[in-house]
């Protein structure tokens, strides 16, 4: 992995300049990791794409079947410890392997949940007792893991759980009774996270297997990942040892947290690997889709559609893979024997995981959502790929938190951190002179956003979080901001390497920092709004406000054109 000299995690980014050699990006992939994603890759093309009909025949055994041999290739043991039967690797060597597991959405969240929310809670909380009867299973694949924390009432309100545990007489087991939803892996899965309330009251995780009573319902009928096990779980008098308590009794909140903020770190790697799919799928029937006598690629607005989705992609492997080096820096030097520590360490970067999972998810749903345009009235048949990928891409806006909440905690997290309130982000000087203008764009909107949470931590004090409209307004300040400097800072490292890809790369930076001005400054002017309401001291906000509505534009379509010849020369996403 390339040496990444600076880490700014806990969105410290808005008070700092980005240097392009402190990013890591997805071109600073090590052979070693692209060896992982090749194995991946090839195992999907081999093994998983000529049984897709079994999976959405819900043949479950076929998924265990495929599942025991990416065991066999050692994809099931990426972040198991070596001590454990796995190999420890780094988060981004598991995202990259995600990446590549996302060729087919509903086998990747199958295999994406037993290796994440499946075997994490156990790395990280595990006794070593529990960790030497479980891990190295997991890792085999002789036992599939599942994660039961929603039920039927609780969804984002987790900790309004209903699900019970009462010990026994005897003090040897807890008697488990409820019910829980949505559950990936639930139909087959033989060894589940379960979070129940001791005494109705302390709600705490339990390792809990099928064998000691676990009931599945019918698989559920759903919109998309059709091919990949979703079900209730009924917990009708389960006794579950007492050693095997997950953690500590009264704290699930931490496993459960802790775990959903992990998934989030290695998400958006597959969310743009669907995206880049939905693209090179586009660019293929463009080329040959012909009307009016040409192929409809010529055409300036599927040029820009083509384009935009280009875009979207490249900023989202930008942001994400960003991120991923970030996480993986901080990591060096801590035990991965360490759960504590290690998760610690990964919850600095909570703002930033948020981020990319509401980024990401919302660029996936642009891009299948134009792919579908592309293939016209194809694209609405089930004849044709995109169809599947529309519907498949849906549920990313909801799972690991939903969107709503996630744009709830990247300013709720900020102002825990309140070593940003009233700070100033100067622009970066040196860099790329032709994205000068990006910079200072990028300096103005970091100021804005601190600016917003400056003074809605002022005018609503401890009441702020209630303030759900004005905060979500913030959080896509905030996520532009990121945006445009992870974009920036990929372009102008293309650059500084010579790279052929530089040009157009620019382009796509400065496509989306044009269009993140108006989107900027239209969250702006709503919060600024809000806040004029109840102050008529709201001199910083303004003045921060006026410096993204003064930006100068830059000419897009010509850009788009540009972006847009670029793919349909490369046939594909061209980075």
């Amino acid at each position: 992995m390339a040496e990444v000299h600076q880490v700014l995690g806990g969105g410290t980014f808005l008070t700092r300049s980005l240097d392009p050699q402190d990013l890591f990006t997805r071109e600073d992939l090590t052979d070693e990791q692209r060896l992982f994603g090749q194995t991946a890759a090839e195992f999907m093309r081999n093994e998983v794409v000529p049984n897709e009909a079994s999976l959405y025949a819900h043949d479950w055994s076929k998924t265990r079947e495929l599942l025991k041999k990416a065991a066999e290739l050692d994809l099931l043991r990426l972040e198991i410890p070596a001590a454990y039967g796995g190999l420890g690797l780094d988060k981004i060597s598991a995202a990259y392997v995600g990446e590549h597991i996302a060729i087919n959405p509903s086998f990747g969240g199958s295999l994406g949940a037993h290796t994440s929310i499946g075997t994490l809670p156990i790395v990280y909380f595990g006794t070593d007792d529990q960790k030497a009867r479980y891990l190295p299973r997991l890792a085999s694949a002789e036992m599939i893991g599942a994660y039961a924390l929603t039920e039927p009432h609780s969804g984002s309100d987790a900790l309004s759980a209903r699900t019970t545990a009462r010990l026994t007489a005897d003090g040897k087991h807890y008697v488990l009774n409820g019910q829980k939803a949505w559950i990936t892996n639930g139909g087959f899965a033989d060894v589940f996270t379960v979070f129940a309330k001791v005494d109705g009251e302390k709600f705490t995780a339990f390792i809990v297997e099928r064998s000691m009573g676990v009931q599945s319902g019918a698989d559920e009928k759903k919109l998309g990942l059709d091919g990949s096990s979703t079900t209730v779980l009924m917990l009708d008098n389960v006794f579950v040892p007492v050693e095997n308590v997950l953690g500590v009794i009264g704290e699930g909140h931490k496993v459960a947290f802790n775990i959903l903020n992990l998934g989030r770190v290695k998400l958006g790697a597959r969310n743009i690997a669907g995206a880049k799919q939905a693209l090179n799928q586009s660019v293929k029937y463009a080329k040959e889709r012909r009307q009016f006598g040409k192929a409809i690629c010529e055409f300036g607005l599927v040029k820009q559609k083509l384009a935009e989705m280009t875009v979207r992609c490249f900023v989202g492997e930008a942001m994400v893979y960003r991120a991923l080096g970030d996480v993986d820096k901080a990591l060096e030097g801590v035990d991965e024997a360490d759960g504590v520590k290690v998760l610690k360490t990964i919850e600095r970067f909570a703002v930033e995981c948020s981020i990319n999972k509401v980024a990401t998810s919302e660029a996936l749903a642009y891009v299948v959502d134009e792919a579908v345009q592309v293939f016209g009235g194809n694209g609405y048949s089930r004849e044709f790929p995109v169809e599947r990928a529309y519907r498949d891409a849906r549920i990313t806006r909801i799972y690991e938190g939903t969107n709503e909440i996630n744009r709830l905690i990247i300013p709720t997290r900020l102002l825990k951190n309140r070593s940003v309130l009233g700070t100033d982000t100067p622009a970066r000087a040196g860099g790329d002179p032709t994205l000068a203008s990006e910079h200072h764009l990028l300096a103005r909107a970091k100021r804005l956003a601190i600016a917003s949470l400056t003074a809605a931590s002022q005018v609503y004090g401890d009441t702020v979080r209630e303030e759900q409209e004005v905060m979500a307004h913030i959080a896509n300040i905030i996520i532009d901001a990121y945006a445009v400097e992870s974009a920036i800072g990929r372009a102008e490292k293309l650059g500084a390497r010579g790279s052929d890809k530089a040009s157009i790369a620019g382009d796509v930076a400065r496509v989306y920092a044009s269009d993140a001005t108006d989107r900027v400054a239209h969250a702006g002017k709503q919060v600024a709004n809000a806040i004029a309401a109840h102050t008529t001291t709201s001199d910083g906000l303004m003045a921060a406000l006026e410096g993204v509505t003064s930006h100068r534009g830059y000419d897009t379509v010509s850009a788009r054109r540009r972006i847009g010849d670029a793919v349909i020369a490369a046939g594909r996403y061209p980075f």
